[in-house]
């Protein structure tokens, strides 16, 4: 699987696409996972998010564990000094990327009052759906799709078995690929963030939003460090920069949004891509409702940023490819 960055040759290119490598090859589940996956279908919500924030919140973690600080520092070194990463149109100096993970029926009910919540700001979002393990409302997803909202897929039923083994994945990616046709999705998430890009290549997307530039509290961490779109195979790939709304709120007790804050500065100066990993699922109450209604209000008022759907970060990554490859 050919690898490409931003960078495109010489040294940085280099070290970007080991850290992509390095990510990947760590990315198993060890015993330990496989055995709460056995039987998570078993555990009642509050047991699960008792487990995980007892195993996150013993996790020895420095303060800044959300920002790629070595990945970026040994990146400075390779670029001419001054540099700048040019990627977003019309000069803007960094894009927002917001995406949700539907993860159950309640979740799902969920979504209205959030996409009218985003339209009343001005934004549009992502929302990643599991095909097979509640009932989708085809009205819904028509309503947010005529609204400018974009529909994606969540795996194949929120398991945490889709890439047990190459035999699983094989079984069920036909199906994935017909939730995709009716859906009209083109872009792609493991659930859990599981990730293997060797074998979603397989798959029908434009593009995959399942690897993260750094997060030591999913099953399985690590990170590819960049903070920009990169082609793995034929697929882009998307990573969230942000950390997620589970980690943060449920599994470390957070009450505001100064570490998203925090990261989006990092990232501005940067000129990355600002991607949000939201679950309807979680932000279930009025309180962290309006702390996503804070924070969105803030980064969308930024100076210089670009506020876009997946398909159009993976888009633009194309057309660049493609402007690249005629000169």
């Amino acid at each position: 699987m050919q690898l490409r960055t931003l960078f495109d040759g010489g040294p940085a290119e280099e070290y970007c696409q080991q850290a992509i490598l390095t990510d990947l090859a760590g990315a198993r589940l060890s015993s330990a996972f496989r055995a709460y996956y056995r039987v998570r279908p078993l555990l009642p919500i509050a047991v699960r998010q008792r487990l995980q924030q007892r195993r996150n919140q013993r996790m020895p973690q420095s303060d800044d564990w959300f920002l790629p600080t070595e990945f970026l520092r040994g990146l400075s070194r390779l670029l001419p000094k001054g540099s700048k990463v040019e990627i977003w149109p019309d000069a803007h100096r960094f894009a927002l990327v917001l995406t949700h993970d539907v993860e159950t029926a309640e979740g799902l009910r969920r979504v209205p009052a959030i996409a009218d919540m985003e339209e009343g700001l001005g934004l549009r979002s992502c929302w990643n759906l599991v095909p097979y393990k509640y009932a989708i409302d085809q009205g819904l997803v028509r309503d947010l799709q005529q609204r400018g909202f974009e529909i994606g897929v969540h795996g194949y039923n929120h398991d945490g078995r889709l890439f047990w083994s190459e035999k699983e994945f094989r079984r069920r990616a036909p199906m994935i690929a017909a939730a995709a046709r009716q859906l009209g999705a083109v872009g792609f998430r493991a659930p859990m963030v599981h990730r293997n890009l060797d074998w979603i290549q397989r798959l029908p997307f434009e593009y995959d939003a399942s690897c993260f530039d750094v997060d030591p509290y999913q099953a399985m961490p690590g990170g590819v460090g960049q903070l920009w779109p990169f082609f793995a195979g034929e697929m882009v790939e998307l990573p969230y920069t942000l950390p997620q709304d589970h980690t943060l709120f449920v599994t470390l007790g957070e009450t505001s949004d100064r570490v998203w804050r925090q990261k989006l500065g990092h990232i501005e100066e940067w000129s990355g891509m600002a991607l949000l990993l939201t679950h309807p699922d979680y932000l279930d109450t009025p309180a962290l409702l309006e702390v996503y209604r804070g924070f969105l209000e803030y980064a969308s008022n930024r100076s210089g940023v670009w506020h876009a759907l997946p398909r159009e970060a993976a888009c633009l990554l194309r057309e660049r490819a493609q402007r690249e490859c005629v000169a």
